[in-house]
């Protein structure tokens, strides 16, 4: 019996392999090379800045199945013009590797890279390349893997966010090389969905609980606050939003002088503190 089956297997396999010889089909290859983007962030009036990992997915495919497998080819820092999609700039190779650090826009042209596994830092120059900052001691309560963004803190400083139930942010002293873990948040950042600092003022971003009701089951969060130290200085309603639109996932994510939030993007007017729209044109 299980002869008969497996002769029965064989005249399977010879008749698609005929088949396929026929139809020039079933054993070719396919090469294709994949992007991942990750946004890192916004500079100047026009540029939107991404962490891009390169692969390349190489499938052959037989008569009974197909054989794939994935080349990492790289990851690179990429610029873009975000209103005609051309490509400004894009950095030398990193490393062949899955992207699991940390980037951050801290100003205009400089990207923080923390290295969650050992503490360590590379700063990247747009249109440049990097430098090694090495490895930072930590002192404090310690959060190392949770990390999840860099913001500016002021002079020489930086905020990593991003922490857990026992230690909730961390300050990093580039000039000394030391990260400072704290249990709590600051009694500023709470409520906020982002913050950072910018000469010398903090700014911190949010939702705003506007009771709006949709149907008789659903009800929507409808906006956001932008303030200062000194209080609430500006908010705005999606009702009344009509700016660039992007195709992200909704939330709020601060990123150096812009601001997402709903999908929609905003330029932060320091003189004024107030958000801008961004222009769709």
């Amino acid at each position: 019996m299980f002869r008969e089956f497996d002769f029965i297997k064989t005249v399977v396999f010879a008749l698609v392999t005929l088949a396929c010889v026929g139809m020039w089909g079933c054993w070719r290859e396919d090469v294709e090379d994949v992007s991942w983007p990750r946004l890192i962030g916004y500079s100047g009036d026009s540029l939107a800045v991404y962490v891009v990992e390169k692969r390349e997915e190489t499938c052959e495919h037989k008569p009974l199945g197909a054989d794939c497998s994935t080349r990492e080819k790289g990851t690179r820092i990429v610029v873009n013009n975000f209103y005609t999609e051309e490509n400004v700039w894009k950095s030398s190779k990193i490393d062949d590797k899955y992207v699991v650090d940390v980037y951050d826009l801290v100003d205009d042209s400089t990207i923080v890279e923390f290295n969650k596994k050992d503490s360590k830092f590379y700063k990247w120059t747009l249109g440049k390349g990097y430098e090694k900052l090495g490895a930072f001691l930590w002192s404090g309560c310690y959060a190392n893997e949770n990390v999840k963004a860099i913001r500016p803190w002021g002079e020489g400083k930086w905020r990593l966010v991003g922490g857990n139930a026992e230690c909730a942010y961390a300050i990093v002293d580039v000039e000394n090389k030391e990260i400072t873990g704290f249990k709590k948040l600051d009694e500023f950042a709470e409520g906020c969905s982002d913050l950072w600092m910018h000469e010398g003022v903090k700014y911190c971003v949010g939702l705003l609980e506007k009771d709006t009701i949709i149907s008789y089951y659903e009800r929507s969060l409808a906006g956001y606050f932008f303030r200062t130290e000194l209080g609430v200085t500006d908010s705005l309603w999606n009702t009344e939003i009509d700016c660039l639109p992007l195709n992200y996932a909704p939330g709020i994510v601060y990123k150096n002088s812009f601001l997402y939030a709903g999908n929609y993007l905003f330029s932060v007017n320091y003189e004024k503190r107030k958000l801008n729209c961004l222009p769709k044109e």
